[in-house]
């Protein structure tokens, strides 16, 4: 009985000690109630501006931002899937692409930071060859 008093006691003081939320790019903490999420199994379109920005099209016609830094052969990428069930903005995500090649030296897997959720606005704002 006192060692499972022990683990609880662990238990909470570690919990305790979590960081509270992500912080975006410029290091501002991003509140779990503004982080918006999307499941990768209901991606259906993407497109590349580059090798380093994507916008990705899941869940009920929501849009994505996500920016790898650089990822060789975003931009000529076939296909796209994200690690993990879920990606939330703040968060980083690994992607894998596979793109035209006979070497397939345009299949890589890089890291993605999913930015933010554009709005309706947004995704007519962007150039035709950008909208997924």
């Amino acid at each position: 009985m006192t060692r499972l008093l022990i683990v609880a006691a662990a238990t909470v003081t570690l919990a305790s000690c979590a960081p509270g939320g992500i912080s975006s790019q410029d290091g501002t903490a991003i509140p779990d109630t503004d982080r918006q999420c999307f499941l990768s199994s209901t991606i259906t379109n993407f497109r590349s501006e580059g090798d380093t920005t994507t916008y990705v099209r899941a869940g009920r016609n929501e849009v994505f931002e996500l920016n790898s830094g650089f990822c060789r052969g975003l931009s000529s990428a076939r296909s796209l899937t994200l690690s993990g069930n879920q990606a939330c903005t703040g968060e980083t995500v690994d992607i894998a692409i596979s793109g035209p090649s006979l070497t397939n030296e345009n299949n890589s897997i890089c890291r993605a930071q999913v930015i933010r959720q554009l709005t309706q606005d947004d995704v007519a704002t962007l150039p035709a060859r950008l909208r997924p």
